[in-house]
This record gives C-alpha cells, structure tokens and sequence, in this order.
C-alpha cells in the first residue's frame, strides 16, 4: 500500500517527465519553425549592410541575457542541444526518483534531491541576474522573468520539501505504511 504523500511524490515525478516531453517538442517545433522563416528570409532580396543606417542610440549597453538576435547561429545550436541534454537528464533523474519511491529504495532518490538543490542554487542566480537586469536592461522583462523565477523557486522548494519527507520516511522504515513522514510533513507546515 502506498501512503498519500507517496503517491503525491510519483504523482510529481510523472508530472515533472510529461512537463519536459511538452517542453521538448515546443523546442523542436521552435526550432523547426525558425529554420523555415530563415530559409524565407534567404530568397527574400534585403538592402544591404552600406544602405541600412546605424542608430547608435537604440543599441543596448548590455546584451540581453541569450538574445536571439545579437546571437550567431551555431550559439543557438549549441543552447538548444545543451538544453535538450538537460531535459532529457531531468527524465532519467525523474524515473530513478520514482523507481526510488515504487521499490522503497531511498538512495535512488538522492540524485533527485541533488538535482533539485542545484535547481534552486541556478533560480537564486537567475533572480540575482533579472535583479541586474532590472537596473540596466528592459525593466519590464526583467521584473516578468523575476516573477517567474520566484515562483519556479517556490515549486521547486515544495517538490524537494515533499521528496525529501518521502525519502525520510523510507530511510526510517522499509515498510512504506508508517506515518512518520505525515508526523514529519504536518511538522515542516507547522514550522
């Protein structure tokens, strides 16, 4: 039998895989989508570099973080090949998470909880970044990618709150059916 907070944790693993998959094909559509406007764009007749004049005023002081348009093609190859590997490292972290939490071996959880603490480290640096940002660059992207990255940070903390209660509770016992983690679970609200 599996406890509620159990399937509470496979139910966040299983929503964390199909979230990355989702986030997979938009990239590969993206991506595909802009190879298709660059081939347009190529049989398109445009002026040339002499006859487009150069206003120095409108350049930013600062590049915007990963701006597509101040960057070279083979730099978004290289980000979209780094982020489909990461994506497909959160799946297989995702699965020994939940193979973790069906055969009640907690070890198997640990690479999620350390994937999850790194998380949290990069969203404190992204938000430290958007707060930079803020004072130099676009003040309304910056506070828009402030906000999501506090909230990616609360999601994420209450994931590793939740998998680590689980992980105590299977490190306690091997019978998943005792209701340390619930005690432990109400005590984390409750602080």
């Amino acid at each position: 039998m599996i406890n509620a907070l159990t399937a509470f944790g496979l139910a966040i693993g299983w929503m964390d895989i199909v979230g990355v998959l989702c986030f997979e094909l938009v990239m590969f559509y993206m991506m595909r989508r802009r190879r298709l406007d660059e081939k347009v764009d190529d049989k398109v007749d445009l002026p040339s570099l002499e006859e487009q004049p150069v206003d120095h005023k409108t350049r930013n002081s600062l590049p915007n973080l990963l701006s597509r348009k101040q960057m070279m093609e083979s730099e978004n190859a290289w980000i979209f090949w780094g982020y489909l590997l990461m994506l497909n490292m959160w799946i297989a972290v995702c699965l020994l998470m939940i193979a973790g939490i069906t055969m009640h071996k907690p070890e198997l959880m640990t690479i999620y909880l350390i994937w999850c603490f790194c998380g949290l480290v990069i969203d404190v640096l992204m938000i430290i970044w958007w707060i930079f940002e803020l004072f130099v660059g676009d003040a309304i992207v910056a506070m828009t990618n402030i906000l999501i990255s506090i909230l990616t940070f609360a999601v994420e903390l209450a994931f590793v709150l939740i998998i680590y209660a689980i992980y105590l509770n299977l490190s306690w016992s091997p019978d998943a059916d005792n209701d340390k983690v619930t005690s432990y679970f109400h005590w984390l609200l409750l602080e």
